[in-house]
């Protein structure tokens, strides 16, 4: 049930303080006392008090505004999730604001408490890793969101996209079945993203006596992904294949590997994963795995507007998403 959201008089009897007070504070102004400010904070909190004009217009539910915030807009994947929800928003009058996190908590929690003072009235929130104080802010405030990009059937939120442990753990077992046995993982730093740990584990899963592993870690960048594929170089291991786990870090093991004289496939089969645009047009093509970011994307924000029209359960949506085979993948 959604709490009733209190009122500017409302704080200043609970506090003591004065009407203008309060709008001081919570307008940002320099000239109140800390001990006045967190007083106001936590009775706003308690009193589930937003400024105007967002008590207004969520008092209201009608802004017909809904909240996105992503990783990063680096990616054309992220372009394309964007997309989905903006268009499929506009034809029945939402708009769409979003937010830049950097896959960091406390980003992302700032960025939802502005976008909440816009009148955002449901979030769709990448991945399920976020710090809980956000998930309580948007519990309090009675507001709809739902995880994007993973895949958690059993959760309490509700879970629109693919199953990372399995597309990665599928990955691995193409690369076997094209005669690959010594194979290096390149990914990003697990601690920045929930879709990275489960991809690790879902590749680590596939591991045998015919099908050895080394997992590389960097930035999750091009540059990174040539470190990786430097370090993969002195490796004593002598791999025949790398599953990188985004694209873009695989262009960056193209890259080294074209520094040092070294040929895809030939020297080193290489997989990516999202099929960025531009994976079809570099030499040789590359191998990877198509997510479905624009059908997630309008997905997410559909179930958002049936739930705020007609109170329709948000229910859980699986997206398969498949192999795209190119030329970056030699057969042993």
């Amino acid at each position: 049930m959604t709490k009733k959201l209190g009122s500017i008089r409302d704080v200043a009897k609970e506090t003591g303080l004065s009407i203008a007070t309060i709008s001081r504070v919570m307008n940002g102004a320099t000239n109140v006392s800390p001990e006045t400010r967190e007083k106001v904070l936590l009775a706003s909190k308690k009193l589930n008090y937003l400024p105007n004009p967002a008590a207004r217009t969520l008092t209201t539910k009608k802004t017909k505004i809904i909240a996105a915030i992503i990783p990063t807009i680096e990616h054309s994947v992220y372009a394309k999730f964007i997309a989905g929800m903006e268009q499929t928003l506009a034809k029945r009058g939402y708009s769409l604001v979003f937010a830049i996190s950097n896959s960091d908590e406390e980003q992302e929690k700032d960025a939802a408490e502005k976008l909440l003072g816009m009148g955002a009235e449901a979030f769709v929130l990448s991945g399920g890793r976020h710090d809980p104080e956000l998930i309580e802010l948007l519990t309090r405030r009675g507001v709809q969101f739902v995880f994007t990009s993973i895949w958690a059937p059993d959760g309490d939120v509700p879970t629109i996209g693919y199953d990372n442990f399995a597309l990665a753990r599928g990955a691995i077992h193409h690369l076997h079945r094209m005669g690959h046995q010594d194979i290096a993982v390149v990914h990003g730093p697990e601690v920045l993203s929930d879709r990275t740990t489960w991809r690790k584990r879902g590749a680590k899963s596939a591991e045998s006596a015919e099908i050895r592993l080394a997992f590389f870690e960097e930035e999750l960048s091009v540059g990174g992904g040539k470190l990786a594929a430097y370090s993969m170089l002195k490796h004593k291991t002598k791999f025949t294949a790398a599953l990188c786990l985004s694209d873009v870090m695989a262009l960056g093991v193209y890259t080294a590997h074209s520094e040092n004289n070294l040929v895809v496939p030939d020297d080193l089969s290489v997989m990516g994963f999202d099929n960025l645009d531009w994976s079809v047009h570099i030499s040789p093509p590359l191998t990877t795995i198509d997510l479905p970011a624009r059908k997630m994307g309008e997905s997410a924000v559909t179930s958002l507007m049936d739930y705020l029209e007609d109170g329709t359960p948000i229910e859980r949506k699986f997206f398969d998403a498949k192999i795209i085979e190119r030329a970056s993948v030699k057969k042993l």
